[in-house]
């Protein structure tokens, strides 16, 4: 045969790398799928669709402004029923839930301080806006009280002071509340990055016979590590008693908590957090449950060691996520404090709770 009729050997070269190169990219890229009827589909759809199985697939809180919706204290109006509860569901959200599996996520700390007439002239002093926003930090929400001011960005300014460096904190403020001569707000304060707050179901309760002196603040929060079905979800009730009412604002808890539970959220976690002015020895009597829980029990909660008036409090047989650890947070020792730079903050020591993150945990 002619060397013409054999062909040049870099050609038949080249054309096996091409049928080498071609074989590798379609197996690589392509599965072949039955043997009667065979039919090819492409991997990298494939890789992508198993890649992004994410919250993207489920609805996230809507993050807007601060909603208004009241409930009546004794017969609570019912806000508009969260979507994303309902949506979770859906037979198409419970294909993704089970698709992804569960991952461990360190327990939230829930807290609540208050702050002894926190205003422009403490948030002014260096070292109280240094001290307030170390301490904030140690938590993942906090329920504030006694914020003596109603300027509109006093609680910004405080979170901006919280969020230097690489902070993530957000806040929900209420209206203000109680006599006309000493008003005061209450707020949450939050670390977005541990939880996420629904605005939209955030609201003060209407107390229409004005039993309490200041109206309590209900904010409704959810994990927001892992997927939204298996985070837990909780009302966090922020409470301010006036001690010269305390006996009657203290009876008016089980209302409270029943009017939060019967708000149309279907919420079973309810956890009250606030300055309650009385002790857990005084409290728990009163809300008529053995499965009631203090996380502070038989300690003062002020900086002099004298008196307890700040709590959380919850029902285990309800929020079975309370992991039984809780209690006073030091700060003065904490951060090496002595006591006329913590007055500059306030007299009240925060007080926590930690909760697992995952819905339904058992402690």
């Amino acid at each position: 045969m002619a060397e013409s009729d054999r062909g040049n050997p870099i050609q038949l070269a080249a054309v096996v790398l091409l049928l080498v190169g071609g074989g590798w990219y379609f197996l690589h890229h392509y599965q072949i799928d039955g043997l009667d009827e065979v039919s090819v589909s492409s991997k990298i759809q494939n890789d992508r669709s198993e890649r992004y199985i994410s919250h993207t697939d489920i609805p996230a809180f809507m993050e807007s402004s601060v909603s208004g919706t009241n409930a009546d204290f004794a017969s609570p109006k019912t806000p508009s029923k969260n979507p994303e509860m309902g949506l979770l569901e859906q037979p198409t959200a419970k294909a993704v839930l089970a698709s992804v599996p569960s991952r461990k996520i360190s327990p939230l700390k829930v807290a609540s301080w208050a702050l002894d007439g926190f205003g422009p002239t403490k948030l002014a002093n260096p070292s109280a806006r240094q001290n307030v926003a170390r301490v904030v930090r140690q938590f993942d929400v906090v329920a504030l009280q006694q914020i003596a001011s109603i300027e509109r960005d006093l609680i910004p300014r405080l979170v901006e002071a919280i969020n230097q460096g690489d902070g993530s904190y957000d806040f929900v403020v209420g209206p203000p509340t109680g006599p006309s001569d000493r008003p005061e707000q209450l707020a949450f304060i939050f670390d977005t990055s541990r939880v996420v707050v629904d605005r939209r179901q955030t609201y003060t309760l209407d107390d229409p016979q004005n039993q309490m002196t200041f109206d309590p603040l209900v904010a409704w929060f959810r994990g927001a590590e892992g997927l939204p079905g298996q985070a837990w979800t909780f009302s966090l009730v922020n409470i301010r008693i006036d001690l010269a009412r305390a006996p009657s604002e203290v009876a008016l808890l089980p209302k409270i908590i029943q009017a939060v539970r019967g708000d149309g959220r279907s919420e079973d976690d309810v956890v009250i957090g606030g300055l309650l002015q009385a002790d857990d020895a005084y409290l728990l009597p009163t809300l008529a449950s053995k499965s009631a829980k203090a996380t502070v029990r038989n300690r003062p909660t002020d900086i002099f060691g004298r008196y307890q008036t700040s709590n959380l409090l919850l029902d285990t047989g309800e929020t079975t996520e309370y992991m039984g650890r809780g209690g006073v947070f030091d700060y003065l020792g904490t951060f090496n404090l002595n006591m006329a730079e913590a007055e500059t903050v306030t007299s009240h020591l925060p007080v926590y709770g930690e909760f697992a993150a995952q819905e339904g945990a058992a402690y």
